[in-house]
């Protein structure tokens, strides 16, 4: 019977299990999916239980598991888990996508200066970890004071799978509380937030296995025990190892946000206090990232609340190409949940602006396209600012299924796109680290080049990116003339409840 890796990618809004011959071809594939809680409108939540049974649901779909010789994960990062020490978790995660920690985010960007970024790579932002630990020790501190342990979604997987705690490189230097440069964790910040050393978990390499899976979660999925659990690393981590984002190559992964991200061998001298840098799962290898907070959750909050779920994602892709560009003069500020690179303002929030009693639904889509393009294109001029060489974008994600989306994209960057064969490169990824950490293949940087090539080339279009280089510098004006108001109306939405 032929080898086969599982890999587990638990998303934001769904876990995803894949089963992949060491070559690197699916051979099936299983998607659960799972809520996001959403209390009050800053928030957003998720239980771990749910993500578990969802985990065994997708597991189990995937059919005869006989031939599984190692699993791997991937997952969402930054979102923090309390459980106690038998591994049960005592609250819901505060997932990434969450707000609420913005003045713990201001409180240590106080207490640390540039020195907080110029150690962990992160800007104090509530999306990181460690505001979310000083807001839980606040206002949660049954949570806080019972933990045992604290873990990121990826980590409290492998704890069930394996009984161990451990997490990687990766994950660990998306919490803010990691030393980038010493590659441990930062004992001033854990002083700070108010933790032990011992309260985070050990750190292997994204290819160690120091756990196999257990009698209990074996009899859950129907996989046989013992197998090794290779530890795997975050969801965009495993993204760029799955389609080479190195050398040039800038990835756009579009799902329910827009990451986008490229590899370096070493770290400047001097990190840009503007972008990200967070540890790679290619050990010594680093990611630069910038990241929105919302652009897909746009389209699926226009599909299920304002048109109360009667169209798919392929109706509003025909709707979309059926507006000229510039959608009849309609843009969008895509700030559902504040803006993240480059503005770096909690307080943004989205913006439609130019209705007319004339736009069609095609338009208010097509808007919504373009205004997630327009940001992605200040992210990739922030990039070449720092010397980060831009040659191609590669798109992965559920976005890189829309030719419409690509072509929109290659004119907004004026850059060619490309299209990888796995567009779900996350678990490629963690398939890619399974099968390196068991001997299967060699050299992981270069691996995609066999297991992803490109399948198709969307080429920017002058006269279209010529428009849109006009639309560009509306849309940027369009946030500066509205920047100012944008803490009035937090205050105003904090008022109100």
């Amino acid at each position: 019977m032929e080898k086969t890796i599982l890999t587990l990618d638990l998303g934001t809004t769904a876990v995803k299990a894949t089963l992949f011959t060491v070559d690197g071809v699916v051979c099936a594939q299983a998607m659960r999916e799972y809520p996001t809680e959403r209390p009050r409108p800053d928030w957003a939540e998720q239980d771990p239980e749910v993500w578990w049974e969802a985990s065994v649901e997708a597991i189990r779909a995937l059919g005869d598991l006989r031939s599984v010789k190692v699993i791997s994960l991937t997952s969402q990062r930054e979102g923090v888990v309390p459980v106690d020490a038998q591994g049960n978790p005592l609250a819901r995660c505060i997932i990434w996508q969450d707000r609420r920690a913005y003045q713990e985010a201001q409180e240590l960007a106080s207490a640390f200066g540039e020195g907080l970024h110029a150690r962990t790579g992160m800007r104090p932002d509530p999306t990181f970890t460690a505001p979310k630990l000083l807001w839980m020790r606040r206002h949660d501190p049954d949570s806080f004071t019972r933990a045992r342990w604290f873990l990121q979604p990826r980590d409290y997987l492998y704890l069930r799978l394996t009984g161990c705690a451990v997490t990687d490189p990766s994950l660990a230097s998306r919490t803010m509380l990691w030393d980038l440069r010493a590659g441990c964790w930062w004992e001033e910040g854990l002083s700070y937030v108010g933790l032990r050393n011992d309260q985070l978990p050990p750190v292997y390499p994204s290819t160690a296995m120091p756990g196999s899976l257990s009698v209990g979660a074996a009899h859950s999925l129907g996989v046989q025990p013992g197998i090794p659990v290779v530890v795997g690393a975050g969801d965009r981590a495993c993204e760029a190892i799955g389609v080479g984002a190195a050398d040039g190559r800038v990835m756009v992964s579009t799902g329910t946000t827009t990451n986008i991200s490229t590899a370096t061998v070493a770290l400047p001298a001097r990190l840009d206090p503007r972008l990200l840098y967070s540890a790679h799962g290619i050990p010594g290898w680093y990611l630069i990232e910038q990241g929105l907070s919302t652009s897909g959750s746009i389209l699926r909050w226009l599909r299920d609340e304002v048109l109360g779920g009667q169209w798919t994602y392929a109706d509003l892709d025909r709707l979309a190409a059926e507006s000229p560009p510039g959608a009849r003069g309609l843009i969008l500020l895509p700030f559902f949940m504040g803006a993240r690179s480059t503005r770096w303002n909690p307080h943004a929030r989205g913006l439609f602006l130019g209705f007319t009693l004339g736009h069609r639904l095609g338009d208010l889509v097509r808007s919504v396209l373009e205004g997630v393009a327009m940001e992605i294109r200040a992210c990739l001029d922030l990039l070449r600012k720092g010397s980060v060489h831009v040659s191609e974008i590669v798109v992965v994600g559920g976005g890189a299924r829309s030719s419409l989306w690509n072509q929109i994209l290659a004119d907004a960057a004026g850059c060619p796109v490309v299209v990888p064969k796995e567009r779900e490169a996350a678990s490629l990824g963690a398939m890619i680290l399974a099968a390196a950490g068991m001997g299967y293949l060699g050299e992981i940087s270069s691996s995609w080049k066999t297991l992803n090539p490109v399948v198709n080339l969307f080429t920017y279009r002058e006269e279209i990116a010529r428009f849109y280089e006009n639309l560009y510098s509306l849309y940027n004006a369009t946030y500066r003339a509205v920047e100012p108001l944008y803490e009035s109306l937090a205050a105003l939405d904090e008022e109100g409840r």
